[in-house]
């Protein structure tokens, strides 16, 4: 069958949107989705193309629509990469290539910048592909789940939290490592203070009190402003579900295979095979790196978590409804 490109279809009606707060397990949570042969996956697609504020009905189904039409090298050349049931196997190595040329190539002075804006083709013959799905993933959207779960009810949103201590750590780390962009230009955090002191002071925490805190404990309340947000955005939705990190690095393919029932999507061995080597990999992995031992990663911070910041991120969740997902956390256990 000679290969033909088409329009790439209307996708938003029953998009899969992945979220979570960074460094909880987002990026491998979206690569097990897009390991699926009929899933076309972006990467954050919402950080090319804002979200207006306060985006309500076309606006945000419009909004979507662009996230999933974008193909810049970050949104649609993220690896690994997987065979898909709309491209041709030369088309496969072929883009693989591309993404890998223009991703080395963002990296160079000078024409790296206007590389990085390059735009990868998925050279896929969607009308090929009826059953063709789209996932997007994000670390920002924890505010607007809700109304796109609303508006779009063929939509699937998974949210994925993990242990705070553990997620608190691995940013400390990177941060340390200046491995992130500021939220804001000057700070010393990567991410949004403001709004971390904001959920603090809901509880409490106010001012002094918290700009008293230990690190690890202003970063234990961004944490809670994320997720606790989240939360309350999906509340009462039927197309929305939350997933653990822990649980997933635990039990991968079942709780892999609940998810894909949950988003429709069929069993298939290609995902199984990601699900195996992603999750068993006894390599030093890098700090983005998909490929680990992931029931190791998952209880690491246990270890390597100085006992203070532990105890400043336990005595911070301890007292949110956000406890109850980890028995560790409750009032009772400290």
């Amino acid at each position: 069958m000679p290969f033909r490109t088409h329009t790439l279809p209307r996708l938003a009606d029953n998009a899969i949107l992945i979220v979570g707060a960074q460094r909880s397990g987002t990026t491998w949570l979206g690569k097990i989705f897009d390991s699926h042969p009929d899933v076309l996956y972006r990467h954050e697609p919402d950080r090319e193309a804002l979200l207006p504020p306060r985006a309500e009905g076309p606006v945000l189904l419009a909004a979507v629509e662009r996230w999933i039409h974008e193909r810049g090298s970050r949104a649609a050349g993220k690896r690994p990469f997987f065979r898909k049931t709309c491209q041709p196997g030369w088309a496969y190595w072929l883009r693989g290539a591309i993404a890998s040329a223009l991703a080395a190539g963002s990296k160079l002075p000078l024409i790296g910048q206007d590389l990085s804006h390059v735009t990868v083709p998925d050279l896929a013959a969607f009308g090929h592909a009826p059953h063709l799905r789209a996932a997007i993933k994000s670390i920002n959207l924890c505010h607007e789940i809700g109304r796109i779960a609303r508006l779009i009810p063929d939509s699937r949103t998974i949210v994925i939290m993990r242990h705070p201590c553990g997620q608190v750590h691995s940013v400390m780390r990177g941060a340390a490592q200046r491995r992130f962009e500021l939220r804001v230009a000057g700070a010393d955090l990567p991410y949004d203070e403001v709004k971390a002191a904001v959920m603090a002071e809901r509880y409490g925490c106010a001012g002094p009190a918290f700009q008293a805190l230990r690190q690890a404990g202003k970063y234990a309340w961004g944490w809670v402003a994320f997720n606790e947000t989240a939360l309350a955005a999906i509340e009462g939705t039927d197309n929305a579900r939350i997933v653990l990190y822990e649980d997933l690095c635990a039990e991968p393919v079942e709780h892999t295979r609940a998810l894909f029932t949950f988003a429709n999507l069929s069993w298939n061995a290609q995902t199984e095979d990601f699900l195996t080597r992603s999750s068993h990999d006894s390599s030093s992995p890098g700090y983005y790196a998909v490929f680990r031992d992931s029931a190791a990663a998952a209880e690491r911070w246990r270890s390597q978590m100085p006992a203070e910041d532990q105890d400043a991120v336990r005595a911070v969740v301890a007292q949110t409804p956000l406890a109850q997902f980890w028995p560790d956390l409750c009032a009772g256990a400290l």
